[in-house]
């Protein structure tokens, strides 16, 4: 099967004005903590000769969008003044989000020339994703998103969700979620050249009017990843910006039935631009790669992943979420013990995780080979309900991993000191032990 390449527009600019072209930094903050205040009309950019460039704006991109940090200003002041007392988490999650935007794209292995492209999507992905939604979307979920997180402004304009493999929903199931997982593999191991292991397939997200995505690169091990757009009533595009690996921004617009293939651990990619209509519903998935398609695939699980840089700024990051090494995301149940409840833990299932305690209630304190409980999982996602119902049945707030980490150390090392999941932990008196520490004799 051969790709067909669609025309992608390389540029951005309002309708009905001239097209623009810019890096980052300019629609929104991606390599620094503010958007670009560095106008053409400035004199140092007017007349460089005879007036040098101010402190604070050396290697400021130019702005050609307008007064884009007065808008970023007052988008993040919603989110502290809608989290109260937690709306410092706002501040703090941006600063994380462009620290990983200017540390992780550098440390990456890269598989493809530009990074992107758009193309229709297979017939039969799009055709079970459309039959899908048509039966379900009168029966949206409300996302739930941490408090103080910015990546979407859920604050202003809410997101909805219609998780394929949610058996409430006409036709969902993991049945379903795996068929849309077969079907997509092949479009995007091709592009990618690579052997793929399945990651995260999350559901059908539905932004509202006025939704804005804040640019961002995906955590690992989420790399080679596709969204699907399978339906929308918009007034006008509402485009994906992505910074390509030439370092521009590209404005990739979207009809129901196209397909965005992107590399999510390197591309910076988000819709800064408020949506403009009543609803885009769109779909992610998600692989990381595992050896070359034309080459025997030589996975040794326990080295670093094959697309983290050696010796880049991202290893020791790295490193430290994962003591225990690489391991496949679907492959780690089989390979490490894991039982059904590790599973629903990693896959913030709460419906699976509750028939399985149901059924065994010694399951939350089952260890996989590295000294994981289901706990453990629920907090590395940092889902707080997982986390809440597994402590409600007796899971023990002080377990540690095998290296001797504690709940609590990991809690604060995946999540930040202020997660909601530290403040619950601390209230259980949970321990903080680092890995390496000797339990007293």
């Amino acid at each position: 099967m051969k790709l067909l390449l669609l025309p992608i527009l390389f540029v951005a600019g309002a309708a009905k004005e001239e097209p623009v072209t810019y890096g980052v930094d300019v629609s929104f903050p991606q390599h620094h903590y503010n958007a670009s205040s560095n106008f053409a009309w400035l004199p140092h950019n007017v007349d460089p000769e005879n007036n040098p460039t101010p402190p604070g704006f050396e290697n400021i991109a130019i702005q050609p969008l307008g007064d884009k940090e007065t808008w970023y200003q007052e988008h993040i002041q919603g989110c502290v003044e809608f989290y109260g007392d937690k709306g410092p988490r706002c501040v703090a999650t941006e600063r994380e989000r462009v620290d990983m935007n200017l540390r992780q794209p550098q440390s990456m292995r890269n598989y493809t020339k530009y990074g992107y492209t758009k193309i229709r999507a297979p017939e039969k992905v799009f055709k079970m994703l459309k039959e899908f939604w048509e039966a379900n979307k009168g029966e949206q979920d409300s996302e739930d998103w941490p408090a103080g997180n910015t990546y979407t402004n859920h604050w202003k304009a809410p997101t909805y969700m219609l998780s394929v493999e949610n058996k409430k929903f006409k036709g969902g199931g993991k049945i379903l979620k795996q068929s849309i997982w077969e079907a997509a593999r092949d479009t995007i191991s091709e592009w990618t050249g690579q052997h793929l292991a399945e990651c995260s397939l999350y559901g059908i997200r539905i932004y509202k009017e006025g939704a804005v995505l804040a640019p961002h690169v995906d955590r690992l091990p989420l790399v080679a990843s596709a969204i699907i757009n399978v339906d929308q009533d918009t007034d006008e595009p509402w485009p994906l910006e992505v910074i390509g690996h030439d370092g521009l921004a590209h404005n990739v617009t979207m009809v129901p039935g196209d397909l965005v293939l992107y590399e999510s651990h390197s591309v910076i990619h988000g819709r800064q631009f408020p949506l403009k209509g009543r609803f885009m519903a769109n779909v992610f998935i998600h692989f990381e790669p595992i050896g070359e398609v034309d080459k025997e695939v030589n996975y040794k699980p326990k080295e670093l992943p094959p697309y983290v840089i050696p010796g880049s700024l991202e290893e020791p990051n790295w490193r430290s979420q994962n003591p225990d090494g690489h391991i496949l995301m679907k492959q780690k149940q089989l390979e490490v013990g894991a039982t059904g409840a590790h599973t629903a833990a990693q896959e913030e299932n709460i419906e699976d995780l509750a028939v399985l305690v149901d059924r065994d209630e010694s399951i939350v304190h089952a260890k996989d080979a590295n000294g994981w409980i289901p706990l453990h999982e629920g907090i590395r996602k940092g889902n707080l309900d997982v986390v809440k119902f597994l402590i409600e049945k007796g899971s023990d707030v002080n377990a540690r991993t095998g290296n001797g980490g504690s709940a609590l150390f990991w809690a604060k090392e995946f999540l930040g000191q202020g997660h909601d999941i530290v403040q619950l932990l601390e209230q259980h008196n949970a321990v903080h032990e680092e890995p390496g520490a000797k339990d007293e004799l």
